[in-house]
């Protein structure tokens, strides 16, 4: 429905895209800010999964603050690395306490490679030893 792809997943590194056409541009031919946010909010739970994985932990957005730097008017994307001592450490308050919140900054460009907006996202990470696990997909 969002045509958000996935263009890279590999370990501690994604990127992903939306292609915005017809369907995420405004009455003025703008992007709207709710794909801004999508796509975000998707590639920072991406890096988590291809950083951890979802055997210990879930994230769950917990809060988000976005910035939009300049109109966008063409395909957006968000590329997402973390070094493996980041990541270690922003894990380790969330392990010593079995929950807790993993927060990232990150940044959308369009085609043309400029900054349009950035964002702080608040992941709260649940574990998944107290009992929460995925709820099924619905057929």
């Amino acid at each position: 429905m969002s045509d958000i792809r996935l263009d890279v997943f590999e370990k501690r590194h994604v990127r992903l895209s939306v292609p915005v056409k017809e369907k995420h541009l405004n009455h003025v031919g703008i992007v709207y800010a709710g794909t801004h946010f999508m796509l975000m909010e998707v590639a920072g739970a991406a890096l988590f999964v291809s950083t951890y994985g979802i055997e210990r932990f879930i994230p769950i957005n917990k809060g988000m603050s976005i910035k939009y730097h300049k109109p966008a008017y063409t395909d957006l994307v968000c590329e997402l690395t973390i070094s493996e001592a980041d990541a270690e450490a922003k894990l380790r308050p969330v392990e010593e306490k079995g929950k807790g919140d993993w927060i990232l900054d990150m940044a959308v460009t369009d085609s043309a490679g400029m900054v349009v907006s950035t964002s702080l996202c608040n992941y709260y990470l649940i574990s998944t030893e107290t009992g929460f696990a995925p709820r099924a997909k619905d057929n």
